[in-house]
This record gives C-alpha cells, structure tokens and sequence, in this order.
C-alpha cells in the first residue's frame, strides 16, 4: 500500500511539473522548480516532527506568507538583467510597473508575517485551532484499520495540505512573474511598444491594492487589540457577552480580511494582465486566473469551517451572521429587518 501511495504521489508530480513548464510566459525555471518541490517535501516532512508531544500540521501557515514573497525574490534576481537595466519609453514603464508589483506583493507577505508572529502563529507547537476540527472530521469517515487510515492521512497531508496549498501559492503568483519578464519582452521590441505611460487604469488598479492592504492591516489590527483586551479581561459589556470581535470594520464584514485577500490577488492579476497587454478571455491564459480562483475557493471553505465552530461556541454569533454581511461590507441589518427577513422565510 505504501508503494501504491508513493507511485500515486509520483504521477501527481510529474503531472503538475508538465502542467507548469507548458504555461507560455510562466515557464518555470530549474531553480524555481527545485525551490518549489523542495518546499512541499520540507513542509510535509515537518509535520514528521513532534512539538510538544504531538505532530503539528500547521507548518504551511507559517510558509504562506513567505512563500510569495520568496518566489517574487527568486524572480527578480532571474530577470535583474531587463528588470534593472537602463530603459526608455515603453519599457521604462514596463519596468515601473513590475517594481510596483514586487513591491506590493513584498508588502502583503511581511505584514502578514508580521501579524502572525505577534500572534504566536510561529511558536513552537502552535498550531491553528481548525485542525482539531479537520482532524476529527476525517477521522469519522475512515475505516477503522490503523494502516488504511494512515495512509488515507498521509496522502491528505501531502497532497492538500502541502501539495495543493503551495501549488495555490505558486499560482496567485504567476501572473507578477509574467510583468517581471515583460520589460525584457518590450526592450526586445516584441511586446506593447505603445504603452509607454501609465494608464488611468492601472494606476487605479495599483491604488487599489494598496487600499486593500491597508484595510487588511487595519482588520487584523482590530482582531488583534480585542484578543489582547479579551486576555486582559479589558472587555467593555457588550464585547464579552458576544465574545468575538463584532466593532470596526467587522461591524460591516464577518471577514473584512478575507475579502481584502482574495481581492488583492484578484486584483493584481488584473494588473499584471493589464500592464502586460495579456487577454484574459483568451483560452491560452486562463491559467492566470487558476490562482485567485481557487483562493476564493479554498477560503470560503476556510470561512465556512470557521463559522460552524463560531455558531458553536457563542451563542450570539447566529445573530451576527444575521445582520452582518459575510464577506462583502454593508450596513448592518436592524433588528426588526432581521425578525421580517424569518417571517418572509416562514
């Protein structure tokens, strides 16, 4: 059986790797490839590791932040020649353009490192409180024998855990490698020799992220100044009866920094499309638009098992689900609309 499970893992691989050499413009380089495979194999063998007695499957959390911004370096330093040489016109503004890219993309990675250290997310066995979750959701479905159950686990871990989530991280940042290499294309005269400026499009496009960074900073501000009056036992009377942070931006938003994520990498696939002239209606590079797909996906599931465990442990969190809005910001729902909203359903 576990030669079955490495052989499956094998062609998983081999798959992925043919995938990813065939993108046009996303070609991965050896060194890129070896930093990506290497990454899966460490993340998964970590969780080999005990801490604190137990095995900690949490060692991606602490790689998604970096992991961007890693590539992004790794990038820079395999397009320097056309990135930083001296350009004019329409590569000068190709050039421009990648930089602000790198630089927003290196932004988003160190604050979001930089907000889960200070939440201990990098202590040794710390590790997210979903697990447990997980875990024994995936436990209730498997059969009984110890060998089928460690490998079904094993294969999981591999394949989503680390697999998956580092190919997702790759793929939210194909579309920077792409205007990375563009200013090079354009110096060489094949690329959008007419685009030697900024459009009012992209530099709203390029406010945009930074706004949404901002906004995402300031969420996980507000999470992380109730948790620490929570530990303090600073809360005023209507924040300990609720239990969960319900002010602020949260006042609009159930998730105000999962929807500032998801956007951002939206948006910078845009942005990089954009800047580089590249059709996203165009079949040939649909794969641009794999990454903020499947992130919007994976967090929604991420939403969905944070808010069954929320409605189970405050009580009151079913009201707030009813007046505010999931990801989206709105105005709340009054009381007397959310008893019309239950009469209208009856």
């Amino acid at each position: 059986m576990c030669l079955c499970v490495l052989q499956t893992l094998a062609s998983v691989c081999q798959g992925i790797q043919h995938i990813t050499s065939a993108l046009p413009y996303a070609e991965a380089s050896t060194h890129t490839r070896q930093l990506f495979w290497g990454t899966v194999c460490a993340t998964w063998l970590l969780t080999f590791v005990r801490q604190r007695g137990r095995r900690n499957f949490s060692i991606v959390d602490r790689v998604w932040p970096l992991f961007p911004v890693v590539l992004a370096a790794q990038w820079v330093n395999e397009s320097r020649d056309s990135l930083f040489a001296a350009h004019e016109g329409a590569a000068c503004a190709a050039q421009c353009k990648a930089i602000v890219g790198v630089v927003l993309v290196t932004v988003w990675g160190l604050r979001l490192c930089y907000n889960s250290v200070r939440r201990g997310d990098y202590n040794v066995g710390a590790e997210d409180y979903r697990w447990v979750h997980v875990r024994a959701s995936i436990d209730r479905i498997l059969p009984q024998c110890s060998a089928v159950r460690w490998a079904v686990w094993e294969l999981f871990n591999i394949v989503f855990v680390s697999g998956f989530q580092l190919a997702l991280l790759y793929l939210i940042a194909v579309p920077l490698h792409m205007l990375m290499r563009y200013p090079g294309v354009v110096a060489r005269g094949t690329g959008n020799m007419a685009a030697d400026k900024w459009s009012c499009a992209e530099v709203s496009l390029a406010a945009l992220m930074a706004a949404l960074l901002v906004l995402e900073a300031v969420a996980d501000q507000q999470m992380y100044e109730f948790r620490q009056r929570k530990q303090q036992n600073k809360l005023t009377r209507a924040e300990a009866q609720a239990g969960f942070v319900h002010t602020g931006l949260w006042r609009y938003s159930r998730h105000p920094n999962v929807l500032c994520e998801q956007a951002f990498w939206a948006v910078l696939c845009v942005f990089c499309s954009m800047a580089t002239g590249t059709d996203l209606g165009s079949f040939d590079n649909v794969y641009l638009l794999a990454g903020p797909v499947l992130l919007i996906a994976l967090m929604w599931a991420s939403v969905q098992l944070t808010e069954s465990i929320s409605r189970a442990k405050y009580p009151m969190y079913r009201a707030y689900m009813m007046q505010t809005s999931r990801l989206i910001p709105w105005k709340p729902w009054s009381n007397a609309q959310v008893i019309n909203q239950a009469h209208a359903k009856l």
